[in-house]
């Protein structure tokens, strides 16, 4: 029954390989054909404090918890909206990496 096991293993992860190679070898060639950019989204300054509160706490904070960051990093509320957007943005996928794995 191991050996069973272990066969079912082995096909899985030659099926990984086989999409990597895919995804490497057809799909990023036929993107690049494409003009698909391999661009990502804009990268937010690295701030401790807020990058504690966007991973324990929220993604989206309401205004009374920005008002409150404001205070506490002498930004302005505008400024934090910003940086929140920017690490969301930064958790997407490319273009490119979107492309390639849907092939």
């Amino acid at each position: 029954m191991s050996d069973l096991g272990d066969l079912s293993k082995t096909v899985e992860s030659e099926r990984d390989l086989a999409e990597i190679d895919s995804m490497r070898f057809i799909a990023k060639p036929c993107a690049i054909a494409l003009n698909i950019q391999a661009n990502g989204p804009q990268i937010a300054q690295p701030n401790a404090i807020l990058e504690k509160v966007f991973n324990a706490i929220t993604k989206h904070p309401d205004e009374k918890r920005l008002e409150g960051l404001s205070k506490q990093l002498d930004w302005d509320v505008r400024s934090i909206q910003r940086w929140f957007r920017q690490r969301r943005n930064q958790e997407k996928p490319s273009t490119l990496t979107r492309f390639c794995e849907s092939m």
